[in-house]
């Protein structure tokens, strides 16, 4: 229900409330007095909507991600790939630190074993394995993005902090504007 229409019943409420208790305190018998006129609690606010997504394009290895460079796109997000899981995230955080959206990362093509670090790419005919990180990823834009977390998730259960990039940053690089 929209927030006008919650105000309009309330506002009817109150009228007729007051218009019983003229009633009521004018002796009329066949009227109940009016009981207390509470006004409806507003919607709760659900999470916003995306408008459309970005394509960013994410840099690093196995300690560090960062987002090197940011593209603009009005389509919707197509989301996360059906069955999809990765224990690598990107976590898009608004001001007080709730989360947008959670992408998962697909770091299956890179080199990201503690033993493989700084080590040179491994090459097998056409495949190329490096632990330099270098690839695209597409989130969802939220004009309250303030923060895009990178992280990865131990075998163990703990949590990993890759990095993070300010809203402000992704937007900058996108060209600016919110």
């Amino acid at each position: 229900m929209q927030t006008s229409h919650l105000f309009g019943a309330a506002a009817l409420v109150v009228v007729a409330a007051v218009l019983v208790g003229e009633r009521h305190a004018a002796g009329d018998p066949a009227t109940p007095a009016a009981a207390p006129v509470v006004a409806p609690s507003p919607a709760p606010v659900g999470p916003p909507e995306a408008d459309g997504h970005f394509v960013l394009v994410v840099e690093g290895d196995r300690n560090g991600l960062d987002v090197t460079f940011a593209s603009r796109k009005a389509a919707p997000w197509a989301g996360v790939p059906k069955g999809f899981t990765s224990n690598w995230q990107l976590t898009v955080l608004d001001a007080a630190d709730r989360q947008l959206a959670q992408v998962p990362l697909d770091v299956r093509p890179f080199a990201t074993d503690a033993g493989s670090l700084g080590k040179p790419a491994r090459v097998r005919g056409c495949i190329v394995v490096d632990s330099k990180i270098g690839m695209l990823v597409n989130v969802p834009r939220f004009a309250e993005a303030h923060a895009y977390r990178f992280s990865r998730t131990e075998p163990r259960g703990d949590v990993t902090l890759l990095g993070t990039v300010t809203g402000d940053r992704v937007r900058e690089l996108a060209g600016g504007g919110r």
